[in-house]
């Protein structure tokens, strides 16, 4: 990794020294309340049930938010973050004048939106462990599928953030992007109570690839699709998302 990708980094990363105490705070709340709440309360009409493979339903929600907590806080990071920096405030403008290349610039900012959805994953992780919901020796891997669908889905959110000419299109990002990627991907229910006609749709999202990775691991199972193809997904979006965010902001730099 080269010098000047750090020095990037370490510019998000000191702004986040701000606020860290509240998202340390949240990082492990949101997980209670979704293990509590959703998981154990509603679980409690559907444990068992053959459709989510006769497991306790928190135990079916717990991988899946894991990996889906991973992607919406990534992307928290390369939504408005990404678009203020070009429009409100100067963080690209004065790196542009420094030795950074473009490059360093986005491999900073996007290390930074990994950093935060990895460490999201891990306080949600500890909280499963805390609730008895690492049922498999392989669990800890659920870690790198929550890992790899943060990396999938990073540059494509900096790409759409980075050409976004106004930030209303931001929040339509949120609402008809990230939120039914979520409903969507089989975090809160199979992939098989969707109609037919959408579930290739949801072959195509990161998110659901990412999902069954982290549940197969935590629940010891074998995954839809072979684990290959799930990592392959996941490894195309995550070259092609860089390759659009590396543009888009060639050109907002004017380079």
């Amino acid at each position: 990794m080269r010098a000047g990708t750090l020095h990037a980094f370490e510019h998000w990363l000191l702004n986040y020294k701000r606020t860290w105490h509240g998202t340390l705070f949240s990082g492990f709340l949101l997980p209670v309340l979704f293990i509590v709440g959703l998981g154990m309360a509603v679980g409690g009409y559907v444990n068992g049930s053959s459709a989510i493979g006769g497991v306790d339903y928190v135990a079916f929600i717990a991988p899946g938010l894991l990996a889906s907590t991973a992607f919406q806080i990534s992307s928290g990071e390369l939504t408005w973050p990404v678009f203020a920096a070009t429009r409100w405030g100067s963080q690209y403008k004065a790196m542009q004048a420094s030795p950074l290349s473009p490059g360093e610039i986005l491999n900073g900012h996007l290390l930074y939106g990994l950093l935060r959805g990895v460490s999201s994953a891990l306080f949600f992780f500890i909280v499963m462990a805390v609730f008895g919901l690492l049922q498999s020796a392989w669990a800890p891997l659920a870690l790198l599928a929550a890992a790899a669908t943060a990396a999938s889905v990073i540059g494509a959110t900096y790409a759409v953030s980075m050409s976004a000419k106004h930030e209303s299109a931001l929040s339509m990002v949120h609402r008809f992007a990230i939120l039914p990627l979520t409903l969507f991907s089989a975090v809160f229910f199979p992939l098989a109570q969707l109609p037919s006609y959408i579930q290739p749709l949801a072959w195509i999202s990161p998110v659901w690839h990412g999902v069954e990775l982290s549940r197969a691991a935590t629940l010891g199972v074998a995954p839809p699709w072979p684990i290959a193809a799930h990592i392959g997904v996941l490894a195309v979006w995550a070259v092609g998302g860089w390759y659009a965010a590396r543009r888009s902001l060639l050109k907002k730099l004017k380079v």
